[in-house]
């Protein structure tokens, strides 16, 4: 997306601006009323000067002078409700756009995820939402009231004195030749520093999140090394910016204090040539004083303004994501019945994982897929799952092909029971209660009694309101296993993936989760795949994956008769977990 017109991507924001009319409507009335109060007090200035000060008529003055200290009052006041309203807008405004941002991002295909790392899409909801926010809502508005109030200026000047005014527009042309040649080179030095800081937040987010196996390995140093080099990168880049804006804000500094010299010159010039009066200069003087403040204000807006189109084009770049696709059939319970025909599927392109994967599942039966690592055994259960779609081939439930039938449908019919269980602030409850909209604490309860969890659960220091502490991390990997076993009961699904699920268990409870996996399978079709191939063993056929193939299938002991390749990695396996028996010499 990077390359947008700026003008697109404004549109585009502004119109989306557009649902909150009625704030936007006090907003304006506002501006108005603070502009036309600005324009009021140097005319009075004027009308003091050239119809009492200079005839002498001072009796009159005092009235004048009120009503000059009532449009400074009104201008403060209409100030203030201006900012109020206008943060007002901004809120809402951010409100909406960080929903988006969020609602877009959990709907994303999963592909999205492999791209973009967790701390970049932080920074993009939290940090760039808050600086389109600070600019674009904020920024424009406030200098939309000062372009109003420039547009008013320049009209009471001309109706002042037409030449005088010109004169007072000598170096518009300078400044805007200025804003022109520095703001595409503004835009993408902020956008570098943009992609820069979400670096930084990036690594934060996973020195914090990995930080037991930081401290385990003694990698601290590689962790600052890390940070120290995204913190040096993003220094760069925003040194890069301060080079421009060094170069940009004196520039501009020196038109416009030009434009003041110049027209106090050619106002003192036209009073000795009777062509102005006092007043009028001295009006006119103001009103330049004025028309500075509003062009700094905007120039700044203009500067800031190319940051905010960079961080609007990453916001973009997540709204514009391409989402998952629910449409397809409904589906309600299914009996179970899942083949595999022909699957191939890459994450990258040219570098398939599944070439023409070919096996089924019977209703009610339990089939392990066995393999090396990065054989291909989470791909197959993630596109049944309909994370990702296969390339080529089909993938049947009951005979339907996957691809027609609805996302939401699917997974409710198929719980999944990951490697490593990812559990929410909250309590163990709550994190039952997730799967399934609507549940009670007494389905939780019932069910946990069902795969003969609930006096382990009781046992916790608070029971059912034991706290998991943030990502689980108070409770063990077994007990968090647990939690992911009766949320897929919860469910009550007619499929069961099981993807390695005693793999990072911890003895004390392996027999807990495993009597449980036994019953959550009780019935229903199940894949479990299986890094410890002793966990096979119960299945009622086996299925071997290597590089991305099925090159085995059948019964664990015609496996074992066969002597192939499952023979080999059961063996070994076996040899790894058996010790040695001590020596006699």
């Amino acid at each position: 997306m990077a390359g947008r017109s700026s003008l697109g991507l404004l549109r585009r924001f502004l119109a989306e601006t557009l649902r909150h009319r009625r704030l936007l409507a006090l907003v304006a009335a506002t501006i108005a009323g603070s502009s036309l109060a600005n324009l009021a007090a140097p005319y009075l200035l004027k009308v003091a000067i050239d119809q009492y000060i200079v005839p002498g008529r001072l009796g009159e003055l005092p009235r004048v002078a009120g009503l000059y200290l009532a449009a400074l009052v009104a201008q403060w006041g209409f100030a203030a409700a201006r900012n109020w309203y206008i943060n007002v807008f901004g809120q809402s405004v951010l409100y909406d756009l960080r929903s988006r941002l969020l609602e877009r991002s959990l709907r994303a295909r999963m592909d999205f995820y492999r791209r973009h790392r967790t701390g970049d899409l932080v920074s993009r909801i939290i940090n760039d939402t808050s600086y389109v926010n600070d600019v674009l809502v904020s920024g424009i508005l406030g200098g939309l009231g000062d372009l109003v109030s420039l547009a008013g200026i320049l009209a009471a000047m001309f109706m002042l004195n037409a030449r005088l005014a010109l004169v007072a527009l000598a170096t518009i042309p300078l400044m805007a030749a200025i804003a022109r040649g520095f703001g595409g080179r503004l835009r993408a030095a902020w956008r570098r520093t943009r992609a820069a800081l979400a670096g930084v937040s990036s690594v934060v987010e996973e020195t914090v999140s990995g930080i037991e196996t930081v401290k385990a390995f003694g990698v601290e140093g590689d962790a600052e090394r890390r940070f120290l080099d995204a913190s040096l990168t993003t220094m760069r880049a925003y040194l890069r910016v301060a080079v421009y804006m060094g170069l940009f804000w004196p520039l501009m500094n020196l038109s416009s204090t030009a434009s003041l010299a110049i027209v106090a010159a050619a106002g003192a010039y036209m009073v000795k040539a009777g062509a102005a009066s006092i007043g009028v200069v001295v009006a006119f003087i103001q009103y330049v004083q004025r028309f500075r403040g509003p062009i700094n204000n905007v120039v700044s807006m203009y500067d800031n303004l190319q940051a905010a189109l960079a961080s609007l084009e990453r916001i973009y770049e997540v709204i514009d994501a391409e989402e998952e696709d629910d449409s397809g059939v409904e589906i309600g319970r299914v009996e179970g019945r899942i083949e595999y025909w022909g699957v191939w599927f890459s994450y990258e392109p040219g570098r398939p994982v599944l070439r023409g994967v070919t096996f089924r599942v019977n209703p009610g039966e339990t089939v392990a897929i066995v393999g090396e690592t990065g054989a291909g055994k989470t791909t197959i259960a993630s596109l049944l799952l309909r994370f990702y779609d296969p390339e080529r081939g089909e993938i049947l439930v009951d005979g339907v092909d996957t691809r027609r039938i609805r996302r939401s449908s699917l997974r409710a019919r198929v719980s999944y029971v990951p490697q490593e269980t990812y559990l929410f602030p909250g309590t163990v409850m709550e994190n039952i209660l997730i799967a399934r909209p609507g549940a009670t604490p007494e389905d939780v309860v019932r069910v946990c009694r069902q795969l003969g969890i609930h006096d382990y659960i009781e046992r916790l220091p608070d029971g059912y309101n034991t706290s998991v502490g943030e990502a689980g991390k108070r409770l063990s990997a077994g007990e968090r296993q647990l939690i992911a076993i009766a949320r897929a009961m919860l469910r009550d699904p007619d499929v069961v993936v099981l993807d390695e699920a005693l793999s990072s268990v911890d003895p004390a409870t392996e027999d807990l989760v495993r009597r449980a996996m036994g019953r959550l399978m009780e019935g229903r079709t199940s894949i479990v795949i299986a890094h410890r191939l002793r966990a096979a063993r119960d299945a009622d056929r086996i299925v071997v994956v290597e590089g991305g193939r099925v090159v085995e299938e059948g019964t664990f002991g015609e496996l074992m008769a066969k002597r192939g390749r499952f023979y080999r990695l059961y063996t070994t396996q076996e040899e790894w977990a058996t010790p040695a028996a001590p020596s006699t010499s």
